[in-house]
């Protein structure tokens, strides 16, 4: 005799349990410890695939897991993090999908390659210059008439071409020069939208001018009349340090004076530089300060110690002392050690992280100063290796994500995700 046929299901309950399976399948997702393993499980099927690229579960995703940091965007290239970095496994994925030669974004009115000057939110901020400046009492300078920018996503390939900077904006401060280029938070939707912001100088003044991806147009953001010693310092521009305090809108950086510091405050739009009372200590030379927010939103300013020496090479850490006043001033607070075999140099900051190039003490002989200075100088074989570095500075945890023969003064941190986690930015 045959079987009794199963009872039919409610037609409604069988509409409803796929939704019912997604949500359910969203919550095991978001458990997942790793951006790597939220990939492997998107290959596994078409259908683990479709949710986990839904711009929903990306978004509720991405504000459970940051991304990680899957390596330095550079001079010339992308330098992934290595192995035993816990990144280097998506740093690998992603190097292969992106395209940091920028290839796909046209060739600038100078004919020359695009060179990074700020990542920010898996966006690079790019910059075409002429191959030969006139002569200048700035180092490294670039006129601003003559600076051409991009905005790119090395993943999707998209970019965006920005509009030079209008003659009549230019033509209120004459000889105006660069000194410095980074993406400032929009306030809005940073998934769709950003916002770079420019500075220039001259002997007198130095300028912020903004650009912003919805209006598609330049003005100045901010002025500040300033007397700039030349010949006895010069700007940082791309060789300085800035922070940015996203909860009380304010930007610091170095000036060219060790023992100041420049301050934007993004809510009122005004310029200052401000004395951080730090000429007293014995800083060394030997690579920037890096200026991060800490744990408790205040400012901190971190300054390498013995650098090159024969001791072990520590930081120096300084904490904003305010009052809600103009009496700021920059406290020490304590010596950051590191690890003793290595001389380090300060490369930059981002998020939480110092960056940091090392090379052991035993193999310093091989470090020249001509390649020091010159970020595109191929090192020989012969040259020792160096090693890149991260700091934590809420666990102070050193770990070290790539080793090149190469000497850079400046990396770009990359934080993002690799496809099919990453969406296009641009």
């Amino acid at each position: 005799m045959a079987s009794p046929a199963p009872p039919i299901a409610d037609p409604q309950a069988l509409e409803t349990l796929p939704c019912l399976t997604d949500e359910l399948l969203e919550e095991i997702f978001l458990r997942l410890p790793t951006a790597a393993d939220i990939a492997r499980a998107s290959a596994s099927c078409t259908s683990f695939c479709r949710i986990i690229t839904d711009r929903s579960f990306l978004r509720w995703f991405r504000a459970i897991h940051p991304p990680p940091l899957l390596g330095f965007a550079a001079y010339e290239g992308f330098h992934p993090a290595q192995p035993p970095h816990p990144s280097a496994t998506l740093a690998s994925a992603f190097a292969d999908a992106a395209d940091f030669s920028y290839s796909f974004v046209p060739t600038g009115r100078w004919l020359t390659p695009w060179h990074p000057r700020d990542v920010r939110q898996g966006r690079v901020l790019l910059e075409c210059t002429p191959e030969c400046q006139p002569a200048l009492e700035y180092f490294d300078a670039v006129f601003l008439r003559d600076l051409e920018l991009a905005v790119c996503d090395p993943i999707s390939r998209r970019y965006r071409l920005l509009p030079r900077i209008p003659k009549q904006l230019r033509a209120q401060h004459k000889s105006l020069v660069d000194y410095g280029l980074f993406f400032a938070p929009t306030g809005e939707d940073e998934e769709t939208t950003f916002r770079v912001v420019c500075m220039a100088c001259n002997k007198t003044n130095l300028v912020a001018f903004e650009y912003t991806s919805i209006t598609g147009q330049w003005n100045i953001l901010a002025c500040l009349s300033w007397r700039c010693p030349l010949g006895i310092g010069t700007p940082y521009n791309r060789y300085s340090s800035s922070c940015v305090d996203y909860e009380k809108g304010c930007f610091y950086w170095v000036v060219p004076w060790r023992n100041n510091f420049l301050v934007l405050d993004g809510l009122s739009m005004k310029l200052s530089i401000v004395n951080n009372n730090l000429a007293k200590y014995d800083l060394c030379e030997s690579g920037m300060p890096l200026i991060v927010r800490g744990g408790d939103g205040t400012a901190e300013v971190f300054f390498p110690a013995d650098c090159f020496g024969d001791g072990p090479t520590d930081l120096f850490r300084f904490t904003k002392q305010t009052d809600g006043g103009s009496s700021d001033e920059w406290k020490f607070e304590n010596m950051v050690s590191l690890p003793s075999q290595y001389n380090y140099f300060t490369l930059g900051a981002a998020d939480g992280f110092l960056f940091l190039r090392g090379i052991l003490q035993d193999q310093h002989s091989g470090y020249s100063s001509e390649d020091s200075l010159d970020n595109s100088a191929h090192l020989s074989l012969e040259s020792p290796d160096v090693e890149y570095f991260s700091f934590d500075l809420k666990t102070s945890e050193l770990k070290k994500v790539c080793v090149m023969k190469r000497y850079f003064h400046t990396l770009y941190p990359f934080y993002g995700y690799p496809p099919p986690l990453a969406e296009p930015t641009i």
